[in-house]
């Protein structure tokens, strides 16, 4: 995650500019695909291989269909649990769970980002729990 500092007295702690609570903006969610291919779904990715076997082990998404994975995070935005997670010197991060469809209660993860100059949720990471 990047960085964990807090801006105090901050226009995001006085209220002035308030992160969603409820995905009702979801669909406007800035979803990277060369992130996903770079980084979620990269088998050789330093920090993202892990992500990357399980999510083609669990759910058979790879670079060649991370299209599948886009749609997936699309209606987590959309459909899931926000819970915020922290201020950070680059805006607001939330997380959001949500239940895969037609699996045994597997959650995927994702992590986002708002600032104050871009209200549209944008995706920092994605993974799933087991």
């Amino acid at each position: 995650m990047c960085g964990e500092s807090r801006k105090h007295g901050s226009e995001w702690e006085s209220g002035v500019v308030k992160p969603p609570s409820t995905p009702n903006n979801g669909n406007q969610a800035e979803i990277s695909l060369q992130k996903l291919v770079g980084y979620c779904l990269n088998q050789e990715h330093s920090s993202g291989k892990h992500k990357a076997r399980v999510f083609a082990s669990v759910l058979g998404i790879t670079t060649n269909n991370a299209e599948v994975l886009r749609e997936l995070i699309q209606k987590a935005a959309i459909e899931g649990e926000v819970i915020q997670q922290d201020i950070t010197d680059f805006g607001q991060q939330f997380k959001v769970d949500w239940t895969v469809p037609n699996t045994a209660g597997i959650e995927l993860r994702t992590i986002w980002e708002i600032t104050l100059t871009n209200s549209n949720p944008r995706l920092i990471s994605a993974f799933l729990k087991l």
